[in-house]
């Protein structure tokens, strides 16, 4: 059985590395459904393995200069008041309509960003409207969290390729260093609540890490128009898989 999720975490972490996701879409179901897992439990161990992803993916990006570090900061500035709205507001609001409203935005966003011109320049200057921008994509980032329970790499990378033009190989890079430092303050509860299983968490994280180091350091191999094929494909699912989760 750990092999099976070792290589869970490899195949995942090799996908979603290379284009700036954590996979815990992927992870998480896959751990109940095809490993009994609790959802707390699975929950905790799905954010271990993104972590480690998330962590081993930002070493390789950074060493390829491919993270912009001060729009990584500011994309996490309003992540968690963001995530408690969101969780607040399941009380009041249907959550097949979340699930269906933020699927149907998935969806959207995919097709943008294939339709999005690649951007070649690495660099952007931090104007005010960035910041702006940055704080406020934390934000629904976060709001959209903590609504439906998916994570927010999906807009924070929507954000820097649609509002602020980044190029996909750079954008990917940054939202895993974010991913990185928001993971890791999610795993701490996790663990003193008893929600990371071990048993699961040790292969799951080798096998994220390994994946994260393949796909991370193919992200420069690969032309960005496939890059951006790819991440549309992988929101596609995600995009469906939310809106399955409507009915």
């Amino acid at each position: 059985m750990n092999f099976f999720v070792f290589l869970l975490g490899l195949a995942v972490s090799a996908v979603c590395s290379m284009v700036g996701l954590g996979g815990g879409a992927f992870i998480t179901p896959a751990l109940i459904l095809l490993f009994s897992l609790p959802v707390k439990q699975a929950i905790g161990t799905s954010l271990f393995g993104i972590m480690i992803a998330s962590i081993s993916a930002t070493i390789i990006h950074a060493k390829h200069k491919r993270v912009n570090y001060r729009i990584g900061l500011l994309l996490d500035t309003l992540d968690v008041p963001g995530a408690a709205l969101g969780a607040y507001l399941t009380f009041f609001l249907p959550s097949h309509l979340l699930a269906l409203f933020f699927g149907s935005i998935v969806l959207i966003m995919s097709a943008l960003i294939m339709r999005k011109e690649s951007d070649k320049s690495n660099c952007l200057n931090l104007t005010a409207k960035i910041v702006v921008v940055c704080i406020f994509g934390s934000f629904i980032s976060g709001l959209v969290s903590g609504m439906v329970g998916v994570g927010g790499g999906i807009i924070d990378e929507a954000v820097m390729i649609l509002a602020l033009g980044m190029p996909i190989k750079v954008s990917a890079g940054t939202a895993l260093f974010g991913m990185s430092l928001t993971t890791i303050g999610a795993v701490v509860p996790h663990h003193i609540l008893g929600n990371v299983r071990i048993d699961f968490a040790l292969p799951l994280g080798i096998g994220c890490a390994i994946g994260a180091i393949i796909g991370s350091s193919l992200t420069g191999r690969i032309h960005q128009e496939i890059l951006k094929k790819i991440l549309a494909a992988v929101m596609i699912l995600i995009g469906i898989r939310m809106i399955l989760l409507a009915f």
